[in-house]
């Protein structure tokens, strides 16, 4: 009698091949859910497999986005609380070659970041630097191949609208320091190019929320992320279906990232457009009862005349404060004279 195919057999087998068609995804599927749960050693295998195949089926990609966010998300304790560990196994698997790599890498990361309750800050990074390596070094990045160098466009302000929000659904977004320099970074990088103008009303708000250290404010889960993970595959395929529209434009040299957004994800654009809307209401609120203090503005004066300039979108970062904003250290009215605000 033939014994049952174990999954380090498979595992093996596909390796040595460097190809996973869709009867070998399906065969993957069972042996992982075998037992209902993703163990540790199945998440590995994953991890490996798409390293290690240069051809997969889609079906693959599907069940290495599927389980392996059921494995660092949904398997977790606390549930839906990526664990140091967890985030160091993802990290050291995706991030080993100091990027992300792929399309489907990138999905992963952003269901992981979206889904989770709280994600270790180095997952975040992980999907800020891929923006940051897609938009500055595009020939050298496979999300940024083709498109014009220096340009950041709704895609990529849609892919850091998901990585830094907080899943809690309140709007607010949680940017720690080293995002804020990241999005800094990016903003300084692209001053002269032909950025999409959704950049500006998102990078304003982020760096205003990441100066009222929302990130220090607990997310605590509702009743309502209990039905979230009913409806995540239909979601999930949303996402993919975002990014690979998002990927078809870059290709060709054309990048109307809003057109791709409704054409390929309607369901998508309307719910970046409710993020962006509970993101403006979310801002406001904190902005109407916390002040700036004075590390907050000398930290702030420094980043915007790092380069000596303050351009569009720094100047509507500082009226965005100076109009919003309940308080702010006397140390500031240079800057915002200087801006003539």
């Amino acid at each position: 009698m033939a014994q049952p195919l174990r999954i380090d057999e498979l595992n093996k087998k596909l390796e040595a091949t460097g190809r996973i068609d869709g009867w070998n995804a399906m065969q993957m599927r069972r042996l992982v859910y075998a037992n209902g749960t993703v163990s540790h050693d199945s998440a590995k295998v994953l991890l490996g497999l798409d390293r290690a195949c240069s051809k997969k089926d889609p079906a693959f990609a599907q069940l290495y986005v599927e389980a392996l966010t059921d494995y660092f998300v949904w398997q977790t304790e606390p549930r839906g609380y990526v664990s140091e560990e967890g985030a160091k196994l993802l990290i050291d698997n995706i991030g080993a070659d100091g990027h992300i790599g792929s399309k489907t890498e990138l999905e992963l990361v952003l269901n992981i970041v979206h889904w989770a309750h709280h994600c270790p800050e180095a997952v975040v990074l992980l999907v800020l630097d891929a923006v940051r390596q897609s938009v500055l070094l595009s020939r050298e990045s496979p999300l940024g191949a083709n498109r014009p160098r220096a340009a950041i466009g709704a895609g990529d302000v849609a892919i850091l609208r998901k990585a830094l929000h907080a899943p809690a659904g309140d709007g607010s977004l949680l940017v720690t320091r080293r995002e804020a320099e990241l999005l800094f970074t990016l903003n300084d990088a692209t001053a002269a190019g032909r950025n999409d103008p959704e950049w500006t009303d998102f990078f304003s708000r982020a760096i205003a929320n990441h100066l009222l250290n929302p990130a220090n404010v607990p997310v605590i889960p509702s009743r309502e992320d209990a039905t979230r993970r009913e409806r995540w595959l239909d979601e999930r395929r949303n996402i993919g279906q975002f990014l690979w529209g998002v990927g078809k434009a870059l290709s060709s040299g054309d990048i109307p990232a809003r057109k791709v957004l409704e054409e390929f994800s309607p369901a998508m654009v309307a719910g970046d457009q409710k993020a962006a809307e509970a993101e403006a209401r979310a801002t406001a609120e904190l902005l109407g009862r916390e002040a700036i203090d004075a590390a907050e503005t000398a930290w702030l004066a420094k980043r915007i005349l790092q380069d000596d300039t303050i351009d569009e979108n720094e100047r509507a970062l500082l009226a965005f404060l100076k109009r919003e904003a309940k308080a702010i250290d006397p140390a500031l009215t240079p800057l915002l004279a200087r801006a003539k605000l």
